[in-house]
């Protein structure tokens, strides 16, 4: 018993089976307690949203599960944007004090949101075990903490203030990356530098964190979530100086090819929603817009088996990306796909490309989870005409193609919305990050 408290991860998810599966059970009890014949019992088992293991506290607790998550969100994203810098290199004292305690107060306000503070009805509940059940069997088999860590926080965003949520993180993500950069400029902290331009090599600063494209990452993130916050409709000229402002610094600081890349298209998909909102409205973009997911997948594999080093066609366009195309041939034909994911740790390659490595990797019933429910949670935000959220998501989809970001929920808060799919919510629950008519 003991393990579940000093393994880690694997104890955090040995403890949302446990609870999960006696929660499922109490709501079996529940359902058989109910007056009537056996097809009441079932409809009130499958339909009936109950918080797990009675019902005290009601309404006010699942208030504070709402706040669980928000606080959760706030600490890790504190954590991987702030602590998961070059600060770590300090010799202060409270560095080595709060470091190894953020992961165990973030997860744990996780798991007490997912077991405690959320209702569920047994088709919800059943089916989000069912994600969360694949999610962890594939961890056990490769090791890759980002999927199964962002699975866990998507599954616990059901019900949360999503907006509420997404106004905190902002707040702290933005204020720990200006904190990083600073300190980094005034050379309080390391950065990381690489190229010489007085030998014709363009510089890259990293402003205090450990890679360059974990900076583009982050400052992506940051952008992302800005747009979410002000939407689509209500951009002024403001907010597009500010973008543009971060699309420069992305290209002449850390030159994260990819992010800057997709800070760009968000400008772009920003001004299209901003001048020209009517082009969203067609049924056809809504369909194109939903395959993005299944198109991004098709065109990473596809680009990455099809590849030759003798072509110049495919040495100019890996050239484009980075040398990414070539690293997706290495890893596509120099591995086996494994149904329930794998460890490779003596492959002798890198993955960069998302697609291809959550291929290898997580393998194909995983992929085929992920990307299937990232398809129905674009149709349904199209449908809704929650456009800005899913221009955010599509931006994400295209900074996977490059980088293996897509599941880290400090990162992509888009995926703050999948509880609507994983727990097969009817279409009216479809959440999105606008300000609520009522405020």
């Amino acid at each position: 018993m003991a393990r579940l408290f000093t393994t880690g991860i694997y104890g955090y998810l040995d403890l949302v089976l446990i609870g999960w599966t006696l929660g499922l059970l109490w709501l079996g009890g529940c359902a058989l307690l109910t007056k009537g014949g056996w097809k009441d019992k079932l409809h009130a088992a499958l339909t009936d949203e109950r918080l797990l293991f009675g019902g005290w506290g009601g309404e006010t607790r699942v208030q504070i599960g709402s706040w669980l998550f928000v606080v959760a969100m706030a600490l890790l994203q504190f954590d991987m944007f702030f602590m998961n810098s070059y600060v770590r290199e300090t010799t202060a004292s409270w560095y080595g004090f709060l470091a190894p305690k953020l992961e165990i107060i973030y997860f744990w306000l996780i798991i007490l949101k997912l077991v405690f503070f959320t209702r569920y009805s047994g088709l919800q509940l059943g089916a989000g075990y069912c994600f969360f059940f694949v999610f962890r069997w594939v961890f056990l088999n490769n090791g890759k903490f980002w999927v199964v860590a962002g699975m866990m926080f998507f599954l616990a965003a059901k019900d949360v203030r999503m907006r509420q949520a997404l106004k905190t993180g902002l707040a702290v993500s933005a204020a720990s990356f200006l904190a990083v950069v600073t300190s980094a400029a005034m050379g309080w902290i390391k950065t990381l530098t690489n190229g010489d331009p007085s030998l014709g090599a363009r510089g890259r600063d990293s402003f205090g964190y450990g890679w360059f494209n974990l900076t583009g990452a982050i400052l992506l993130a940051i952008c992302i979530m800005y747009v979410c916050w002000r939407q689509a409709k209500n951009l002024k000229w403001f907010d597009f100086a500010l973008l543009a402002a971060a699309l420069v610094f992305c290209d002449q600081g850390p030159d994260s090819r990819a992010a800057t890349v997709c800070i760009a298209l968000l400008i772009l998909l920003a001004a299209v929603l901003r001048f020209a909102p009517g082009l969203a409205k067609p049924v056809w973009v809504r369909g194109l817009v939903s395959a993005a997911p299944a198109a991004a997948f098709a065109a990473s594999l596809l680009s990455g088996l099809l590849y030759r080093a003798d072509s110049g066609f495919w040495t100019r366009l890996d050239g484009l990306f980075t040398g990414r195309l070539m690293l997706a041939n290495q890893a596509l034909t120099g591995s086996s796909i494994a149904i329930a994911g794998q460890r490779l740790t003596d492959s002798g390659f890198v993955v960069d490309n998302f697609y291809v490595a959550q291929w290898i990797y997580g393998g194909p019933v995983e992929s085929l989870l992920l990307w299937g429910s990232v398809t129905v949670l674009l149709w349904r935000l199209m449908k809704k005409g929650a456009v800005t959220e899913s221009a955010c998501l599509v931006v994400m989809l295209a900074h996977a193609f490059m980088e293996g970001h897509f599941a880290w929920p400090c990162i992509n808060v888009c995926l703050w919305l999948l509880p609507c799919v994983l727990y097969l919510l009817p279409r009216e629950r479809t959440p999105n990050f606008a300000k609520p008519a009522a405020e």
